[in-house]
């Protein structure tokens, strides 16, 4: 299922970027107060979305095409499942393109908790759906199906709720204006060069693991990643959520607030991202041979691997969000689009030379090699000076990182047991000790203001304290 996702990802392109240029123009016309511009834009997507949507539909009848005369990706070509799956999780991204177009108006509006809301519950509600379909059923195309069913019914809640919310975004009127297709495919082609990028960045890993070891070694990779990932999903959706921010600002002057608003997210993803390798490093080995029953397990050189990919993908997208929300991405568009190419190449290689815990290293050559050292400069050369944080604001948060990386591993040493309830409990004494430790050091360091941390818990406080019967 991995393999076949992200494979889809390759369909995606058929949205050639133009979801993103769409967002970008609707966020600069509420910069503007323009509602007639947003009605213009909106109009214009719908009409852009269903021909992305019948492209992809092409890439699929192809796929199927190839498979009827004998020719099938090497990946699937001893899968007897392959293909269905393909089917199924393009029909979901086709939907997904037309949803796109009203996710688009929420979050041109500065209103993208909407869309979060809609898209978090579907996942949420997908996630124990496709467990139950899978314990209930132990098919692959089942669980796609049940993903597929929920996904479509926040899709089209959000919808609903957009049209009525803000009606007067789908007013009607023209929808055959040339120079505001022009301008969102203008838009959308310097986005389309990052989507590529991205994708080759994240599906080379899944390629060469898949190819060349098999389907077999895929999830010793990708459940790390995406155990990991949990610590950095809550900033990947803030920055992203961001780039409309960071649009409208822009267009309205604020230069200030863009440059310090991003550099104070950079400096958050740091610290969350510290916190997160911490843990991780201490005990995503116990934690994920629990979990798996003792199928799964990773070593040192893997954690390493998985954490370097992890932190370097979440610390490219953030200043390409930025880049992006202000329409000057052409050189990112570019190096992330290198970095790809070049990923797919070094990756293989490392993994066929080197073996499955070298994964990362191929990614991070691409990395530094290309869109590392671009968005530093284009960023500095749009924002100026001071846009990312000192030098030892990073040593700073090395230091909580090692230490509490280093408590956690005393702890995980300490008091192992085969029960998995004495386990359970194990991990998180240990995950309660090490974020004290972090929290401390954090404090000490100045990574975190006293005055913050105790803002942090009054919000919290306020959210979860036991309301009077």
């Amino acid at each position: 299922m991995v393999t076949v996702l992200a494979f889809t990802g390759y369909l995606n392109f058929a949205d050639a970027g133009l979801s993103w240029g769409s967002m970008i123009l609707i966020a600069h016309a509420h910069g503007r107060q323009d509602r007639a511009m947003i009605a213009h834009i909106t109009r214009h997507s719908a009409v852009l979305a269903v021909a992305s949507g019948l492209v992809a539909l092409l890439g699929l009848t192809g796929v199927f095409g190839a498979s009827l005369l004998g020719w099938r990706l090497p990946m699937f070509a001893h899968h007897p499942e392959a293909y269905p799956l393909i089917l199924i999780a393009g029909l979901q991204l086709i939907l997904t393109l037309q949803f796109g177009v009203f996710y688009n108006v929420f979050k041109g509006l500065q209103e993208n908790y909407w869309t979060s809301f809609y898209q978090g519950l579907g996942r949420f509600v997908g996630l124990i759906g496709a467990m139950a379909a899978a314990w209930l059923t132990h098919s692959v195309a089942m669980v796609m199906i049940v993903q597929l069913a929920v996904s479509t019914l926040s899709g089209v809640a959000a919808s609903v709720h957009v049209w009525r919310r803000h009606r007067w975004a789908f007013s009607r009127g023209s929808w055959t204006d040339r120079a505001q297709y022009r301008a969102q495919v203008r838009i959308g082609g310097k986005n389309f060069l990052i989507q590529i990028g991205q994708t080759l960045n994240s599906t080379a890993p899944t390629f060469a693991i898949s190819s060349i070891l098999g389907p077999a070694f895929v999830p010793f990779y990708t459940v790390p990643v995406t155990l990991l990932s949990l610590f950095f999903t809550p900033v990947n959706s803030w920055t992203a959520s961001m780039q409309n921010a960071y649009g409208e600002a822009w267009t309205s002057g604020a230069f200030e607030w863009t440059r310090n608003a991003f550099r104070q997210t950079v400096k958050r993803m740091l610290v969350i991202g510290g916190l997160g390798v911490a843990l991780f490093l201490a005990f995503g080995n116990e934690f994920t041979q629990l979990w798996t029953h003792g199928r799964l397990w990773f070593v040192p050189w893997m954690a390493c691997s998985v954490s370097a990919v992890v932190v370097a993908n979440a610390l490219v997208k953030a200043p390409e969000y930025l880049l992006i929300g202000l329409n000057r991405h052409r050189l990112a568009a570019i190096a992330e689009m290198a970095s790809g190419l070049l990923a797919i190449v070094l990756v293989p290689l490392s993994v066929r030379f080197f073996g499955l815990g070298s994964v990362g290293a191929g990614a991070i050559g691409a990395v530094l090699a290309t869109s590392g050292w671009v968005l530093y400069r284009e960023i500095g050369r749009q924002l100026g000076p001071q846009s990312f944080p000192n030098a030892r604001f990073v040593l700073r948060v090395g230091v909580a990182l090692v230490t509490t990386t280093a408590v956690g591993k005393l702890m995980a040493s300490l008091g192992r047991s085969p029960d998995a309830i004495a386990e359970i409990w194990h991990l998180l004494l240990g995950g309660l000790v090490c974020f004290a430790v972090f929290v401390g050091v954090a404090l000490s360091l100045r990574l975190v203001r006293v005055a913050e941390a105790f803002a942090a818990g009054r919000w919290l406080k306020r959210r979860f304290v036991a309301s009077p019967l």
